[in-house]
């Protein structure tokens, strides 16, 4: 028996317009975070490299790397702009530890904050990481979890540190890496009670050699 009120295409177009009118663009949500990295102290380089992918992923990196200035403020597009920014700065804050993003809430827009960010934790000295994630990947152990759960764990440390030390033929470079590892070896097998020191030293702007770390535990001890 034939439909007596047959559906229009128009009628079906009007109801697929209404329902993604009605659907929440995610693009939009000043809540959402960039990345499943949160800014802490230690982690920029992966951070910052997470956050610039996602805001690549979405046309909105020129609003922090500079290449989408502000408009003039009698400008009728800078109310547009302004609305996007404060979305950029929404989704960089919502990025970072609460301890953190509260050191940079104040920012005026998203390129002075992250050129502040940047100039915090841009240059800091990345052993104490690096240290710690060979550490972590030398003693993980499955423990139940399931084989899936394990490797994802140690994929992503992997990726950290590939972050940190990404693969190099530098003949410069490899040998100070040599001398690093070496030291990172030596202190995963001190004792506890070694712990300020390793801190101290690998904190230090530039690691000592592996001769002068040698000295300095010899005069701890």
């Amino acid at each position: 028996m034939a439909n007596k009120n047959p559906i229009l295409k128009s009628d079906v177009d009007s109801s697929l317009g209404a329902s993604h009118q009605n659907q929440p663009e995610i693009d939009v949500n000043p809540n959402q975070r960039l990345s499943y990295v949160l800014l802490n102290e230690f982690n920029y380089l992966p951070w910052s490299r997470a956050v610039s992918l996602a805001l690549e992923g979405r046309s909105k990196l020129g609003f922090i790397n500079g290449s989408i200035e502000s408009p003039n403020v009698s400008s009728t597009t800078y109310e547009s702009w302004l609305s996007k920014d404060q979305l950029v700065m929404s989704w960089l804050l919502n990025s970072m530890e609460r301890k953190i993003a509260e050191i940079f809430s104040y920012s005026e827009s998203s390129f002075q904050l992250w050129k502040s960010v940047q100039e915090m934790y841009g240059n800091q000295n990345n052993a104490a990481r690096v240290f710690q994630l060979k550490k972590d990947i030398a003693s993980i152990q499955q423990d139940g979890k399931p084989f899936v759960q394990l490797l994802g764990s140690l994929k992503g440390m992997w990726n950290e540190l590939e972050a940190y030390r990404p693969h190099t033929t530098d003949s410069n470079l490899l040998p100070k890496r040599a001398e690093e590892d070496k030291i990172f070896q030596l202190f995963s097998s001190l004792g506890s009670e070694y712990e300020d020191l390793r801190s101290h030293i690998i904190m230090n702007p530039e690691i000592p050699t592996f001769a002068n770390v040698c000295v300095t535990i010899q005069r701890e001890k």
